[in-house]
This record gives C-alpha cells, structure tokens and sequence, in this order.
C-alpha cells in the first residue's frame, strides 16, 4: 500500500506543476525538478504496473485547454517531448533508437529548443484559418484572431501550398524586447512579468486580441503537424516554411554519428545564453519522415524526437538572513536571502529552501556560503553548503505563523508546515489573486495591489467579502478613480455567474486544477451536489484518484468552508450549472471506454456524446465496463477488455447504438 500511496502522490502533485505551467504560466518548481518527479513516477509505474492508471500523467501531455477560449480539436496530437540531460543519456537514445530501426547511418537534425509557447497554425490554400495552443494534446484553445497580431506570421504564404496543412512552432519574447517590455509595464503602474515564457503565455491567451498586438511576440516553427507540404524530410519542411515566409531558427545543425551530436550539445551549452531569445537546450530528430512513422510515437512522446536539457548553471554566494512566506494553502515557505550574485545571465538575491527538512539536510545557517542554481525561469534554489558560518545557531522552523501569529501543524506523510487560520491574512492575499483570477472568477482589475490594500485595511477578510465591497471601499485605494473603481464593481457582479467549473477551480481546492474542476463540474452539475458526495463517489471518476477525492471531501466538510458557500448564495454568487450525464439517456449507467483512432471524429466528441446520452466514461477498463468502443491502432485497452470478457464495439456500433446522424467534419 506503501508503493500506491506514493503512486498516487506523485500523480497528484505533477498534475499540480502542470498546472502551475501550463495554464497559469507561474511554475513553482523547475523544469529538472519537474522531470525528476515525473521519472520517480514512471519507474514506479514500470515497477508496479498493477498500480498503473490510463489517467496518469506520464501518459498525458501536461496542459488543458482553457474555457475562456473555444476549445480547439487537434486532428493529430500535439505532443511533448522527453528529456535527457547529459552525454551518456543522449547516448542511450541514439541506441535505442538504432536499434529499433536496425540501421545506424539515419540523418538527425538538431536546433534549439527554444523557450516559448507551442502554437499550430492551420492554413487552408495558403491563408492562415486556424490558431491554436498545445492544451493538453488533444485538445486545445482557438486563439486565431489573437495570433494574427504576431508580426511574424505570415497571414498568407508566400509559395503555392494547395489544401489544409499544419505548422507548429514556439511563440516566445526575445530578450531585448521582453525587456522593453517589463520597462513599459513599470512606466504604467503595472507588475512586471516575471520571465518571458511567462509574457508570452499571457499574451496570446488574452481576451482582447489589441493586447496581444501591444506585445513583441515572436514566432519560429518547428515542426509539421499535418498536411501535404511535398517533402519527405524535417530539413525539406525547413525549407518550405523559409520559402513560404515562416520563421524558422538559424541554429539547425545535420549529423550522422552521434559523437558528433554530443560535440555540438557540449559546445552549445558554453554558448547558450549568447542566443537573442531564452533556450533551455537542444531538440535532436531524425530527420525522414519515413524513419518517423516506422519510429511512432508513445501516449505521451514521438519515439523520433528528444529534448537534449542542459543542466542548471550553478554560482556561489552568502545567505544574509532566512525569511519566511506563506502561500494560498497556508504552507509556510522558508526563503533564503542571497548576496546578490550574477547566475545563468541574471541576478540572484533570493533562493527557496523549499521546507524545514531541507534546511536541516543541507545543514544551513545565516552566514554559510552556498552554491546556489537556477534551472529554467523560476526561483532558483541552494543546492549545498560551501562552507559554514562559525558560531552561528541552527535556523529553527518557526513557532507560530510568521504573519498572522496562528497556530502551525505538519500533517502526517507531509515534510511542509501550514499555518491553519483561514483568516490569515497572507492566505487571503494569495486565494483573492487565485479567486479573482482570469482561469477563476476573472475579476477584471482586482490585482494584486488592489488586493493587497483591501486585505491591508481589513475590507477583505474571507473570500467572500469580494461580493460585500462597496464603491467607497474602492475608491479608497491607490489609483484608483471613478471610472476604474465603477468598472472594478461591475466586474465583481458579472463574476457572480461564471460557470460551476470556474467556481470550483476558484475555491482553491488543494490538487483541483482547471480540468478536474471542469470534469466535477460535469459530473455532479452543481456546487451542493459536489459539496455532499461521498468519498467513494469521488474516487469512482476515473480522473480522480483517492488522493484527489480526500482533499476534495476534506475541503468541503470544513466548516468555515460551509459557511463561505452560504455567504456565496446570500452575496448572490450562483455559478451556471454545468449540463450533467442525462438522467435517462439510453446509455445512463453504463460505463464505456473509448479507445484508439475513430474514422468520424475525434475521440473528445466521441466520450461528450456518450455522456449527453447518459454514460460515464473511463479512462480505464475493469470489470464494471459495459462496452470499450475500439478505433483503429487500439492498442492495451482493447487487449484489457479481451481478457476481461468486456464488450467490444466498434464505431458504427457506438454511433447506431445512439442514433447519431453524421456530420460535416468541419460543421
């Protein structure tokens, strides 16, 4: 049980840095931490496959799609890529993939790898139709109109491409322009961002497409999704974007033997931050299109592509002092301030400690000299002791909250400390930016400074005081007039009917991001069904696991929990319902499993049809399966239900079984 609950542990806390990530754009940890997570997880899964879910995470690409756009089918899967991160593991994937081919004279193209924010664009004859992200693979978010701003992207191309093709590639900030950037930001009154992948992430995700105009967003392709292009190789698409228009890097390296690869990943790494734009590291792919379909792909990642990730650049410097943070969920985060010390081409004056047991294992005392490391654009973190401070006692976790005074507790299995007042007035900063926010309740103009100000002079104590503000209690603030403070006001009143699954995420339920809000919103259809189910009705959604469904059931069995939920009502707060599973649908209580490619489209629309006509759909097969509906290349799922005895359908049969009229693809 040991091995499961570490299992599901590790899926509910990568689904919680995916979050961060993608859809938020404000990551926590960095990309080698991350990677590290995910490889535990992986090898476990290996280890342990009577523990392994169709619903994990290393079967998935990270994102979701957002309900501020329209949702976006992708008609062939936008994956991610895995990653090595040194010579011997580069080694590693040249072997397996020369075995796997039974030749080893195959052509590899390497480039940067650039670090920005995937997008696909559609072009239908040669005119731009379609733009749109990554989500989470499968399905992401039409942002066409916001795309067409980018300066770099050609609305028409310039060679003769006939039919529908797809090129993808990298939004991304260049580093002189995202420093503009932040100098404009400051000159308005605004934060600044805190990196460039950031900047660009919430730029072309903005509602108002001049916003997206207003920012100096750059574009380079980088692959081909689909399409009739004429070429047969990665360097022959190259070639085709440059002749079309389409900006493409200028660090594109062909090798044959892979010693070579490593001589040019060695000397690039020297050389990385000399680049115009953020890079993390190389992307190395066999360059024939024919090699890549007898390689394939994994749920996950094409087996014909690797990141090659350089590891995070290291400096010294002295810790001054230890301060302390506390964050939406009231964890306590120790915080180590730094001589200020140039790292990875930026200035480091702060590092996370992370928890109390880091510090006792790195054994860190004010005064020590430490090695500190910056990996990817988060806040970097000491990695050792250098040498220690003489005389100086041990750094002790604090007794009490260090900002509201309130009582601190460790939960059992858990290294963090929290502080548990929900009126601390740290927690309600960071769950009023998390509630207002755009993925949230997207209260137009209650910031950060604005919240800060409103916590500071006691107008917001719970969330719920959100919905009791007056326009005096605006017009108080700083910077803020008559027009902004009315528009402020306004905009707290059309929150009060978001959708329930921006109600739910808003909540700030710990491991409940965008898409398991989403998946709660449809499956109980109202904020008190949810609040009153029972454990093992949570635990039954296949993309929920026990450790999700604990901290969901525990949240709303708090009181003070029940009493923001009344206070909601009262203030007016009434979510838009979500459609649930029809009751009496000629499907309602059986559960199906859809797996492979379908001929009619895609497999989102397929699993949404089977719950309007009341089904439940799984991500994995058991014995409770009424039918696994099998597309072309099924692949384990099928097998699964072979073994089981469980129902096999086809797709016709699914659809007949409905009495589903098809459709135009592009209706």
């Amino acid at each position: 049980m040991e091995i499961k609950a570490e299992i599901e542990r590790l899926k509910a806390l990568i689904v919680y840095h995916n979050e961060r990530y993608y859809n938020l754009d404000a990551p926590e940890i960095s990309d080698y931490e991350y990677d590290q997570l995910y490889a535990r997880l992986k090898e476990l899964e290996a280890a342990y496959p009577q523990y392994a879910s169709a619903d994990s995470p290393t079967r998935k690409v990270g994102g979701a799609a957002s309900s501020s756009f329209a949702p976006y089918k992708h008609l062939a899967p936008m994956l991610s890529l895995d990653n090595t991160y040194n010579a011997e593991e580069i080694r590693q994937w040249y072997e397996k993939t020369s075995s796997f081919l039974k030749r080893a004279d195959f052509e590899m193209v390497v480039e940067t790898k650039i670090d920005g924010v995937s997008c696909s664009l559609t072009y239908e004859d040669g005119l731009l139709s379609k733009a749109a992200t990554r989500g989470d693979g499968k399905t992401g978010e039409e942002i066409t109109a916001n795309i067409k701003t980018i300066k770099d992207i050609p609305h028409q191309l310039l060679c003769p491409v006939k039919g529908a093709i797809e090129i993808r590639g990298e939004v991304f900030i260049k580093k002189a322009d995202f420093i503009q950037l932040n100098k404009s930001q400051q000159e308005q009154g605004l934060e600044p961002f805190a990196n460039a992948r950031n900047a660009a992430a919430g730029s072309i995700r903005q509602k108002e497409a001049s916003v997206t105009a207003s920012r100096p967003l750059s574009f380079y392709a980088h692959s081909y999704g689909w399409g009739d292009m004429g070429v047969d190789s990665f360097t022959g698409f190259i070639d085709k974007c440059k002749a079309c228009g389409i900006p493409v890097s200028s660090v594109r390296k062909v090798f044959t033997d892979i010693e070579d690869v490593i001589k040019f990943y060695e000397y690039f790494g020297q050389n990385l931050h000399n680049l115009e734009y953020d890079a993390d590291g190389l992307v190395i792919k066999v360059n024939s299109f024919a090699l890549q379909k007898e390689l394939g792909e994994t749920a996950k990642s094409p087996r014909w592509a690797e990141a090659f990730k350089y590891p995070a650049e290291q400096c010294q410097t002295t810790v001054k002092r230890v301060a302390f943070s506390v964050g939406r969920t009231g964890v306590v985060t120790p915080v180590a301030e730094l001589e200020p010390v140039k790292c990875a081409g930026v200035v480091i004056s702060s590092a996370t400690l992370h928890n109390f047991d880091e510090i006792a294992r790195l054994g860190l005392r004010v005064g020590d000299k430490v090695l500190v490391e910056r990996a990817g654009e988060v806040i970097p973190k000491v990695v050792k002791v250098v040498s220690g401070a003489q005389g100086v006692p041990a750094i002790q976790a604090p007794s009490a909250c260090p900002i509201c005074g309130g009582v601190l507790v460790r939960e059992e299995g858990e290294v963090a400390i929290r502080c548990i007042n929900p009126n601390c007035p740290a927690q309600i900063k960071a769950r009023a930016q998390h509630f207002a926010g755009r993925e949230a309740m997207d209260i137009d103009g209650l910031g950060e400074a604005a919240i800060e100000q409103l916590v500071d002079n006691g107008s917001i104590k719970k969330l719920s005081d959100i919905y009791t503000l007056t326009l005096f209690d605006i017009m108080a603030l700083n910077a803020f007039g008559d027009k902004k403070a009315d528009n402020l006001i306004n905009a707290i009143e059309a929150s009060k009917r978001r959708p329930l699954s921006k109600f739910i995420y808003a909540l700030g339920i710990r491991y409940v991001g965008e898409k398991t809000a989403q998946i709660l919103a449809e499956e109980f259809g109202g904020i008190d069904r949810l609040a009153a189910a029972s454990l093992p009705e949570l635990e039954g959604i296949a993309e929920v696991g026990p450790v999700i469904a604990k901290s969901i059931k525990d949240f709303f069995a708090e009181d003070e929990v029940k009493k923001e939920l009344e206070r909601f009502k009262l203030s007016g707060v009434s979510p838009i319902n979500a459609p649930r599973r029809a009751e009496n649908g000629v499907l309602s209580g059986k559960t199906f499993v859809f797996t492979g490619e379908l001929k009619t489209m895609p497999r989102a629309k397929a699993e949404a049809l089977a719950k309007e006509n009341g089904a439940k759909v799984s991500g994995s097969v058991s014995s409770k399966t009424y039918a696994v509906v099998a597309g072309e290349a099924a692949g384990s799922k099928l097998k699964k239900a072979q073994e089981l005895g469980v129902k096999i359908m086809t797709e016709e049969e699914f659809l007949a079984l409905i009495n589903y009229k098809s459709e135009s693809l592009f209706g």
